[in-house]
């Protein structure tokens, strides 16, 4: 089912009227895979404040970023399953890095237990206020001229950012030389310092930098423009025929009690169908997700196999 029509349906479900266990019984640790101002730590400090206001108890916000979101995800996955511990995964520690990782050390088809998507957005291309590119064609134009010479940065080898940037390449026939960083915002410093010029970001982590009028977004990577930052054309607009989606989501370790994850569900629809997240959502160019987790389990799964077949496509490895 189209990932639009499973929001709309998602939407028209009742809450379930299930009997609920006693949870939370104490403060639930929220973690995020990437240091703080990424997007995944945004999209979880939202979140978590809503949660902790429904609930009555702490939600805290642990930061455990490394290797792409491998870290904290292994952190998470290796957690008591007892629903205190909890982790906003996306596409590259769930899907991406089970092709790229032969050591990756755990199974993401059987290691975590997904509750639902919290937020899809789209990755943008931005560059440096004082780059002579204005749009995309400038930009390929330029690498065309010194093939190898210019730089893209990502939040890491093997991201989603870092694969988009290689279907690009790839697409448009230039050689634009991947930079990673360790998350996203160091990469973000350079492209505004100069030392590169430009990179992939998730819009939430980028668009301070774009109103503040310190980087230029010149793509978004999805197939329509974002309602944040409706000036930005996408990619295909431009002559590319690439379009990626980031999605986070919220998972515990695979062996989490079942009734444990309805409870954290009903918690989390409601969370994301209040006006403040959804306020704050819509100013950083995210849509809220709300998929039961059933549907959500699915959907993980089906990434898995689409991502290996664009790694394999692209050729990227972590050698």
């Amino acid at each position: 089912m189209h990932r639009r029509q499973l929001l709309a349906a998602a939407a028209l479900l009742p809450l379930p009227a299930l009997a609920q266990p006693a949870w939370p019984s104490r403060p639930v640790r929220m973690v995020s895979s990437a240091p703080p101002a990424g997007a995944s730590d945004i999209l979880t400090r939202t979140v978590a404040a809503q949660l902790q206001e429904q609930t009555g108890q702490p939600f805290v916000v642990e930061n455990r970023p490394g290797a792409g979101g491998v870290v904290g995800s292994d952190f998470v996955a290796k957690s008591a399953p007892d629903g205190h511990t909890w982790i906003t995964t996306n596409v590259g520690p769930q899907a991406i890095f089970r092709q790229l990782r032969r050591d990756l050390p755990y199974d993401t088809r059987t290691d975590f237990k997904h509750v639902t998507l919290l937020a899809t957005l789209p990755l943008v291309l931005i560059v440096g206020k004082d780059q002579p590119f204005r749009n995309l064609a400038e930009y390929l134009a330029a690498a065309k001229a010194k093939p190898g010479e210019m730089n893209f940065g990502s939040g890491g080898n093997g991201t989603l950012h870092h694969l988009t940037g290689e279907l690009v390449n790839r697409t448009a026939g230039v050689q634009i030389t991947h930079v990673p960083y360790r998350g996203a915002q160091a990469a973000a410093n350079d492209v505004i310092g100069g030392r590169i010029e430009g990179m992939w970001d998730s819009l939430p982590s980028a668009a301070p930098h774009i109103r503040n009028g310190v980087v230029r977004a010149i793509a978004v990577s999805t197939d329509r423009r974002s309602a944040a930052f409706p000036d930005v054309p996408t990619l295909k607009e431009q002559g590319v025929d690439v379009a990626t989606i980031n999605w986070f989501g919220l998972a515990g370790p695979g062996r989490v009690p079942d009734e444990i994850v309805q409870a954290m569900y009903v918690q989390l629809r409601r969370a994301l169908q209040s006006e403040p997240v959804k306020a704050r959502f819509a100013t950083i160019g995210v849509d809220p997700g709300g998929e039961p987790p059933d549907v959500t389990q699915r959907f993980v799964l089906s990434e898995i196999d689409r991502w290996s077949e664009v790694v394999r496509q692209v050729g990227v490895t972590l050698d």
